[in-house]
């Protein structure tokens, strides 16, 4: 514990780079050094790993072996559309966004000559992901700061941060996909809007100011996943709070404070919306929706998504379609996040509750005046979210879907720090948390190492 509190007081960017560092080493070491081309060959096939002419050196020799073993399942896609655009309907399912801005970085890397490699988009991506991942971290740690003010509270968000970094998504926080970067995001979204709250109920410009930002950062997420979405839930429920206050007393501090969650939840909107409507262009737009033949089925839908239709016809994806006994691994497989994702949830929506409990440990629970509804509110999406995906998709991308959610990074380290934060009324039941905290950590870190194995012999699960 001394060392914790050395470390998160004194020096903690620093030590957070370098957990990430070791961390990432041991991750990539494992992918490396796993034997054989892997169970599905589809890399190889790939153009840019044909082309070896170009691969001279020890340095471009080892980039590309890292990013063979990290460009699989939908890096695949991912890269292949960085390459040479979304083509195909099915690729829709993968952020036009993300691919969008790896095909900007690769044009802008030929064009300096920083990466005259074929490989360049795949390597990139990696790049991007690693990045995105450490700064990510760094914004989760000052979120948590937010949450949690005090010496306390500064405790728990480098812990927080830590699992973070050792989140069971593995790998695929590493390999070109977009968790990572819709972690970065969202983890900003949630810290600019906590920002914006104002501990006396009334905001200022300023604030109003960051949560547009907030819908800002929510839009970007939403454009690199689909689920960022429902980080719209929170300017909902603070335009209900507003509007409630407006019927009270009428202010034009509140009417702008309205306007500004207006344009936030906005925002967030146009960033599922506008990758939509350059599909619809694409497949839809040259074609009359009078003549059946001449264009997809979903274009002549009431809502003409892409997204929808692409998980709906070539994922499969819908309530209780994936409830088959072939299954029934893949949710035993996802059991652990799912419990963690909604008993965090339930701690965070009682916890305002809990803080009426006394406490029988020596120090106080690190809350401020509005540690309870920030957690309150974003803990929604996070429970939305595994309820969606136990129902209606393949239940086992919760383990990396979750790793863009703060709430339960905060519960477990709460777990990890005092265990009174989930059980405050008794010794025995402080023993109980922190062993349940530290069994979460083994098992994020036995998940994603054996993980690690089966992403670069490219096995399921995924």
């Amino acid at each position: 514990m001394s060392w914790l509190t050395r470390t998160s007081v004194h020096h903690p960017y620093r030590s957070l780079i370098s957990i990430f560092v070791l961390w990432k080493a041991c991750l990539l070491l494992l992918a490396i050094l796993t034997p054989g081309p892997g169970y599905d060959t589809s890399t190889t096939l790939a153009q840019w790993h044909r082309a070896t002419s170009d691969i001279k050196g020890l340095f471009p020799t080892f980039l590309r072996q890292v990013s063979t073993r990290l460009t699989r399942w939908d890096a695949i896609y991912f890269t292949e559309a960085a390459r040479r655009g979304h083509v195909f309907e099915q690729e829709w399912a993968f952020s036009y966004v993300f691919s969008k801005f790896i095909n900007l970085l690769a044009a802008g890397s030929e064009y300096t000559g920083a990466i005259p490699y074929a490989f360049k988009e795949s390597a990139l991506g990696v790049a991007v992901s690693h990045v995105a991942h450490a700064a990510s971290a760094v914004v989760l740690y000052r979120l948590a700061c937010t949450i949690f003010p005090g010496m306390h509270g500064r405790k728990l968000a480098f812990i927080a941060a830590c699992l973070h970094i050792l989140s069971p998504a593995g790998l695929f926080l590493s390999a070109p996909n977009a968790e990572s970067t819709y972690s970065l995001l969202s983890f900003a979204g949630a810290f600019l809007f906590a920002q914006s709250l104002g501990v006396s109920g009334i905001s200022t410009s300023i604030q109003d100011g960051l949560l547009v930002l907030a819908g800002i950062m929510y839009g970007l997420s939403t454009a690199i996943r689909g689920n960022g979405l429902l980080n719209g839930v929170l300017f909902l429920e603070e335009a209900f709070r507003v509007l409630y206050s407006i019927a009270q007393d009428f202010s034009f501090a509140k009417s702008r404070r309205l306007a500004a969650v207006g344009l936030a939840g906005i925002c967030t909107g146009l960033g599922f919306v506008l990758p939509q409507y350059i599909a619809y262009q694409q497949f839809c737009a040259n074609h009359t929706l009078t003549d059946e033949g001449s264009s997809r089925e979903w274009c002549h839908r009431a809502i003409p998504s892409i997204y929808s239709f692409v998980q709906d016809h070539y994922w499969d994806n819908g309530f209780l379609r994936y409830w088959t006994l072939s299954n029934l691994p893949l949710f035993a497989l996802a059991g652990p996040v799912l419990a963690i994702l909604v008993s965090s949830s339930v701690w965070a929506v009682n916890v305002e509750s809990r803080r009426k409990i006394p406490s029988t440990t020596p120090q106080d629970f690190p809350t401020g005046q509005l540690t309870g509804r920030l957690l309150r509110s974003l803990a929604i999406p996070q429970i939305v979210l595994a309820v969606m995906v136990y129902f209606c998709n393949h239940v086992q991308i919760i383990i990396r879907l979750s790793s863009g959610y703060p709430v339960w990074y905060v519960w477990a380290a709460a777990l990890l720090l005092d265990g009174y934060t989930a059980y405050p009324s008794a010794r025995k039941r402080h023993l109980e948390g922190s062993r349940c905290g530290q069994t979460i950590v083994q098992y994020m870190v036995i998940y994603a190492a054996v993980q690690g194995v089966l992403f670069a012999s490219f096995l399921p699960p995924a």
